[in-house]
């Protein structure tokens, strides 16, 4: 029997120093914004590559992270704005993720 294949990552890596982008929302949303963008890279990792982003799952994130869901919303769209995350597959298919994101899981697996 084989076995069974195993969703995301366990871990991912995080640069002990971080590029201008991540502390533009760390200086726009303070510590809780940094927390926020983390959060949302450890669903992405824990998915997968990638994550599928609509009302609902934001409405629950923000309850599972005691995050306010206007400033989660605010993260995300600044996070889209810095290119954090590729604003143009957000739009065109409602997800989150990343030219990096896509590396790191890849060479991950």
């Amino acid at each position: 029997m084989s076995r069974p294949f195993k969703q995301g990552l366990d871990y991912f890596p995080l640069d002990v120093e971080l590029d201008d982008k991540v502390e533009l929302i760390e200086a726009k949303h303070g510590i809780e914004g940094f927390g926020i963008f983390i959060k949302l890279l450890q669903r992405i990792y824990k998915e997968g590559y990638f994550l599928n982003l609509n009302e609902e799952f934001v409405l629950l994130f923000s309850k599972r992270i005691n995050a306010d869901i206007n400033k989660v919303n605010a993260v995300i769209k600044d996070c889209l704005c810095y290119h954090l995350f590729d604003k143009t597959l957000h739009e065109k298919y409602k997800i989150l993720t990343s030219a990096g994101i896509q590396k790191r899981y890849f060479t991950a697996i």
